[in-house]
């Protein structure tokens, strides 16, 4: 059995990670002082009768993405879907969230087969893991 716990939109089982020291960091005019940030979890699936646990990223869509296609999409998709400026937006999106769980379970369209790895990015959720 598996002590992982299962994926929640409740705001206590997430992470809210500060990307101010990415690299790019800068290239967020309407940031926070700790912006841009992301927000984590680790769980597994629902329905996931093995309960495989892993990494996820929230996205604005409301969906959970795993961290291993976040780190492989296209910067612009990355920005637009998965990164927030201010801590305002996280509250406003978590305030949002239902208590049905999404979860991208399939490898995003925009990931090309041969994408690069964003490294910077790999250490950051995994040293938040």
């Amino acid at each position: 059995m598996s002590l992982a716990k299962r994926l929640s939109n409740h705001f206590s089982a997430c992470r809210l990670v500060g990307l101010a020291k990415h690299h790019s960091a800068s290239e967020f005019p309407d940031r926070d002082q700790n912006g841009p940030y992301i927000i984590m979890q680790s769980g597994y699936e629902p329905g996931d009768p093995a309960m495989r646990p892993a990494e996820y990223v929230l996205g604005k869509s409301g969906a959970w993405l795993g961290t291993h296609w976040f780190i492989r999409l296209p910067v612009e998709e990355r920005r637009k879907e998965f990164l927030f400026g201010t801590k305002v937006e996280v509250v406003t999106l978590m305030d949002s969230l239902s208590s049905k769980v999404k979860v991208i379970s399939e490898k995003p369209d925009c990931i090309d087969d041969d994408a690069e790895v964003d490294e910077e990015l790999k250490e950051i959720t995994e040293e938040d893991a």
